[in-house]
């Protein structure tokens, strides 16, 4: 078939510049060899550019990302596995990204900090080694700028060094891209001086951002895009988030504070009467497990197959039952300190799937508030048995359908 499209481009060819004769025979001879010898050059590059040794690694994406406004800025959130199944190390050296406008480019400590190898408490080390066995997360903040425009498909090269020195490039599907933009939702809390605490970000620290569940078999990151809403005032030009016996709920400005439902739709999943923890203590109030994590709480379906959960809600607190259909604004319950909660706050995310098994079975989704005032990413001080402090709070500003910064400071209408 190679021959007969060479013969017959040959042939269009010599007819194209008008050769005639016996010459005409010798020209398309000529550049049919020409042409055959170009064919053969690529096959033969292209069996070139096939790895013959390829690294038993493999790589895949965990959930395709789809557009979050944060800060002003568009960013795309999401996962990369990679399981080394040979017996010797390899280095992961270099990742590209290519968007198709332009590629980012992952290496040295940005790329350390974005690793996460399953099992090992300690973050990776400066070459970032993949021993045998082990399986690596690497985590992915893409920031494509003010109104920045997200692509369809995102194409991922990851470069390995094996022990031999050899170097090895790894190019799995591309990863489709949703276009679905984030759904913008109403505050769930009221008034000013809230930290948008571990809002989503790419730190090794990220707790909620590097918090994958095991659910009946499959990895589920359903905090992806999830916020601690703590409540602060300044003390000596510091602003902390309580006042009082550190052990004393009550101390804290957030406690007891009502949580509104930021969609209006229907009540799927609900738990109360988890007891209280003592703030910042060694043990829980119960046993943490995968059913009471969130400590009292509720899960609205909003449609779209999309689930606001609010979480740590004061006992007794919750207003509403199974089956009860809610609007925008209304008094879903107070904040608390239940479930796995150090001090009392607001946990709340949006995510794609409920289960009755675990409100932790599902993935994550980008939303997005309609109004507030913030400022950009603060330092948040959190030390064992120690008040929260949160420094460096720049000038709030107002924002619109937009996602707060790390540990923003936040004023709600």
């Amino acid at each position: 078939m190679v021959i007969l499209a060479a013969l017959c481009t040959s042939f269009e060819l010599a007819k194209n510049f008008k050769i005639t004769g016996p010459c005409r025979s010798a020209a398309v001879c000529l550049l049919t060899i020409l042409l055959c010898r170009f064919t053969a050059a690529a096959q033969l590059a292209a069996v070139a550019a096939v790895d013959p040794m390829p690294p038993q690694v493999s790589v895949a994406l965990l959930y395709p990302p789809s557009p979050l406004v944060q800060d002003g800025s568009t960013h795309l959130v999401y996962e990369m596995r990679v399981t080394n199944y040979a017996p010797e190390s390899y280095a992961v050296d270099s990742l590209d990204v290519a968007t198709g406008a332009r590629t980012f480019t992952f290496a040295g400590d940005e790329l350390k900090n974005m690793i996460s190898v399953l099992g090992v408490k300690a973050p990776a080390n400066a070459t970032q080694p993949l021993e045998g066995g082990r399986t690596a997360i690497i985590y992915f903040t893409l920031d494509l700028g003010h109104n920045g425009e997200p692509p369809d498909v995102l194409q991922h090269t990851v470069h390995l060094i094996a022990p031999d020195g050899a170097r090895h490039a790894i190019s799995p599907p591309a990863l489709m891209v949703s276009q679905q933009g984030p759904i913008s939702v109403a505050p769930p809390l009221r008034g000013p001086n809230w930290i948008a605490g571990d809002s989503s970000h790419n730190s090794p620290d990220a707790a909620h951002r590097r918090t994958i569940a095991v659910v009946e078999s499959k990895p589920w990151l359903a905090q992806r895009y999830a916020i601690d809403w703590v409540q602060y005032r300044m003390s000596d030009g510091v602003a902390v988030t309580s006042s009082g016996p550190e052990d004393h709920n009550s101390s804290y400005y957030c406690y007891d504070a009502p949580v509104l439902s930021s969609t209006a739709g229907k009540v799927v999943g609900l738990l109360d009467g988890i007891p209280e923890n003592v703030p910042h203590s060694e043990k829980k109030a119960v046993d943490i497990n995968l059913i009471n994590v969130g400590g009292n709480h509720l899960v609205v379906d909003i449609g779209g197959g999309r689930y606001a959960f609010y979480a740590h809600m004061r006992p007794g607190s919750l207003r509403v039952k199974l089956g009860d259909q809610v609007t925008v604004g209304q008094l879903l319950g107070n904040v608390g300190n239940s479930g796995n909660s150090s001090e009392p706050h607001l946990h709340m995310h949006i995510v794609d799937h409920f289960s009755t098994t675990s409100v932790l079975a599902a993935n994550g989704v980008p939303y997005t508030f309609t109004h507030y005032r913030a400022s950009g990413s603060t330092e948040l001080i959190e030390k064992p048995h120690q008040v929260i402090e949160i420094r460096n709070i720049g000038r709030l500003t107002e924002r619109k359908n937009d996602y707060p910064a790390n540990n923003a400071a936040v004023e709600f209408p």
